[in-house]
């Protein structure tokens, strides 16, 4: 799960006043922290993200592998049609065959 992304914003004091020197100071440290903040979860989305192009590139090759192996057994379920089509009509004429000589004798 990705990390939540919360937007905090310094702002001036509501009286409008400006900040002394220790302000200035104290709202630069939590400007830097939450810059700190912000390229850990953006370090922490990086990584989700190359976990997932990782999976997909996986799931991409299993499917690859997956069509490649179809498309043998589709060409060998074909080849083994075709030889026992041809295996029942060599018993039909053998059949036909047997059939006339029968009338014959």
């Amino acid at each position: 799960m990705a990390p939540a992304i919360s937007f905090g914003f310094a702002t001036t004091p509501a009286s409008g006043k400006r900040r002394g020197v220790g302000g200035a100071e104290e709202e630069a440290e939590v400007l830097r922290r939450r810059n700190a903040e912000l390229e850990r979860e953006v370090a922490a989305l990086r990584a989700e993200l190359d976990a997932a192009r990782r999976r997909a590139e996986t799931a991409e090759e299993a499917e690859e592998r997956l069509c490649v192996q179809l498309g043998e057994t589709e060409v060998e379920a074909v080849e083994l049609a075709l030889e026992y089509q041809g295996r029942v009509d060599d018993l039909a004429r053998e059949l036909a065959a047997a059939r006339a000589a029968a009338r014959t004798s």
